[in-house]
């Protein structure tokens, strides 16, 4: 049973009437303001360049440029040497926390495998966290402070001479 000419041309009327209720309803609403696209300084372009040269990708940083740079070199070295068979993640590790040990100073720390969670506090630009291949890096440095003994010194032990 086919469907009168009216009713069918009845309804099309009531969506165009409604889209123009709501048009009409709707006033479009003041843009926000979009914030200026920031560039990345020379600085940051050439870390990025590097990082890329050396196959190696940034997960997260808190650290200067010049540090990631050394961080990013010093593993690609690492790695390099070891070519001829899988490299060894507490090896790289190692050479990574005794190269930063000795170049920015004391309690450094490195995580090198394929999956690990971590949560690590530190302190303020010692941080950085990337990959190369299947290896991922994590690199931090702690605060060093004395450790304050609550015990007292030890007395004075006086020689006795009990043969005399």
């Amino acid at each position: 049973m086919e469907r009168p000419q009216s009713e069918h041309g009845g309804r099309r009327r009531r969506l165009a009437r409604s889209r123009e209720i709501v048009q009409i309803q709707c006033s479009p609403r003041p843009m926000l303001p979009v914030p200026p696209m920031m560039r990345p300084t020379p600085n940051q372009a050439k870390l990025a360049a590097i990082a890329v040269d050396l196959n190696i990708r940034l997960r997260s940083a808190d650290m200067p440029g010049a540090m990631q740079e050394r961080a990013f070199r010093c593993t690609r070295a690492v790695l390099d040497a070891n070519l001829e068979k899988k490299p060894n993640p507490t090896h790289v590790a190692m050479c990574l926390k005794k190269e930063f040990d000795a170049v920015y100073g004391p309690a450094w720390h490195c995580v090198v495998g394929q999956s690990f969670g971590s949560f690590v506090t530190h302190s303020s630009g010692g941080f950085v966290y990337f990959s190369v291949d299947k290896l991922s890096f994590l690199l931090f440095k702690t605060e060093v402070r004395p450790v304050r003994s609550s015990l007292p010194p030890p007395p004075l032990l006086l020689k006795l001479n009990i043969n005399a």
